[in-house]
């Protein structure tokens, strides 16, 4: 992998990250689906398929790419907390569902605006669970952040012979 393409790769991760904190951010202030809620599977996020490549160990130091997994576990789980606390119910996962497999892209249109309607509904005692599940998430993005600028760092740091021998 040549340093340009690994700090693209950095670049997207973080853009994707922070993109997704934006949207979680969006739907607890408004209490309302302005845009969709990111994905809380692990495995299935784009960051963690990157984050498998062994050789990123090598690249960028087994301490930072440790913090790296950590981190990026650690706001996973945060976030399956708060996804299960703000975002689960069986009237917006039929939605989702229907967004996700449509008759027709007319369908797909029409459950998108009904999602932007829809209102969440929280008591006060919920209010504040996810009030400090949300701060909980800030907090370790905000590590995420630090980790993946400090590799950026270090890539940039390194030697390109280092690049040219992986």
């Amino acid at each position: 992998m040549k340093r340009e393409e690994l700090l693209q790769n950095l670049q997207n991760a973080k853009s994707s990250h922070l993109s997704n904190m934006r949207k979680i951010n969006s739907i607890i202030r408004n209490q309302y689906f302005i845009n969709r809620a990111p994905n809380i599977h692990l495995k299935e996020c784009s960051i963690d398929m990157w984050l498998q490549n062994e050789e990123l160990s090598l690249l960028m130091g087994s301490i930072f790419y440790g913090d790296l997994i950590k981190h990026h576990s650690k706001w996973h789980e945060i976030y399956r907390d708060l996804y299960n606390k703000f975002f689960d119910s069986k009237k917006l996962q039929q939605f989702l569902d229907k967004i996700d497999n449509p008759k027709n892209e007319k369908e797909k249109e029409r459950f998108l605006v009904k999602l932007s309607k829809l209102k969440i509904k929280l008591s006060a005692r919920e209010e504040e669970e996810v009030k400090a599940l949300y701060s909980d998430l800030t907090n370790i993005s905000n590590k995420l952040i630090s980790t993946m600028e400090s590799c950026e760092r270090k890539v940039k740091a390194t030697a390109s012979n280092m690049f040219d021998t992986l």
